[in-house]
């Protein structure tokens, strides 16, 4: 199918594409079912959870070819990883697995600041959410319990990022996200904030399952990277605009000029302000940019 295929060629540019091919065949099997109508509006999540696993064994076959371009795309990648001793091509020990559950918290705040206008814009309508979810205790409580557990004992500091300040995540990391020891503990409120209107906005044209899927596909993207990297940001981000409303015309001028000022920022950025690197200048005597 096209969409495997598209896959494929992704997965040739980074490896942990395979996480979103893994998310479209996850969508393709969820649509299918909620389009046989098999849930009723008495069904809680669990019991379509049970519904639908006893419907993809009924129709096991079914499903099977319907999965089969997606198969061999993951099946060609294991192939990959095996002949590889690996998923990373280039310096192995630069890029190694760890348990980096900040990095998720990180991606609300990368979402929260490029959806800005919508952010914004939801606040209008932000006290309904936060109402609804406030009357379930139990789930504010484990989303603040878990960031802060995540913060306290899983922050990682790689060393490129502690090293490289040609890039603009070295100066977001010292100045904002490591400011002081508590910065983060105080933006906890703000993720919160983002992660509910992304729940909200993907729950008004999805289902529970379509919704869970993508968040499970986000940590996978983004927690075990060692290096805070927007580009791991970028394709999480990039489908989460495609798969909730859209605003008004008004909030998507807005969104348009934030992009272009960023953009002019970066270029002019880029070209007019150098700087030397002097401990390196013989090995490197080219003057250094910033750069994302």
């Amino acid at each position: 199918s096209t969409q495997s295929t598209g896959g494929a060629i992704a997965v040739t540019f980074r490896q942990t594409n395979i996480i979103w091919v893994g998310f479209t065949a996850g969508t393709v099997v969820i649509r299918d079912i909620e389009f046989r109508g098999i849930f009723t509006d008495r069904d809680d999540f669990m019991s379509q959870f049970a519904i639908a696993f006893q419907a993809i064994l009924r129709n096991f076959k079914r499903y099977l070819k319907l999965l089969t371009p997606y198969i061999i795309v993951i099946f060609g990648f294991a192939g990959f990883i095996l002949y590889n001793k690996g998923i990373v091509v280039g310096d192995r020990s630069a890029h190694v697995a760890v348990l980096h559950f900040p990095q998720f918290l990180y991606f609300l705040l990368f979402l929260f600041f490029f959806s800005a206008p919508h952010m914004v814009q939801r606040l209008r309508y932000s006290h309904l959410t936060v109402l609804r979810y406030c009357f379930r205790p139990v789930h504010v409580a484990l989303f603040f319990a878990s960031a802060l557990l995540a913060v306290a004992c899983f922050r990682y500091e790689h060393p490129y990022l502690l090293s490289d300040n040609r890039h603009y995540t070295f100066y977001v990391w010292r100045r904002i996200l490591n400011r002081t020891p508590a910065t983060m503990y105080f933006l906890l409120p703000v993720c919160f904030y983002t992660f509910l209107n992304m729940v909200a906005l993907l729950s008004t044209v999805h289902s529970k399952f379509f919704t869970l899927l993508y968040f499970l596909c986000c940590a996978a993207q983004t927690v075990p990277q060692g290096l805070l990297e927007f580009r791991y940001f970028i394709l999480p981000y990039i489908l989460y605009r495609l798969h909730v409303p859209q605003h008004s015309w008004v909030v998507l001028f807005l969104e348009l000029c934030q992009y272009t000022l960023i953009n002019l920022l970066t270029v002019k950025v880029f070209l007019n302000k150098t700087f030397e690197w002097p401990d390196v200048g013989e090995m490197n005597p080219n003057p250094q940019r910033f750069m994302w």
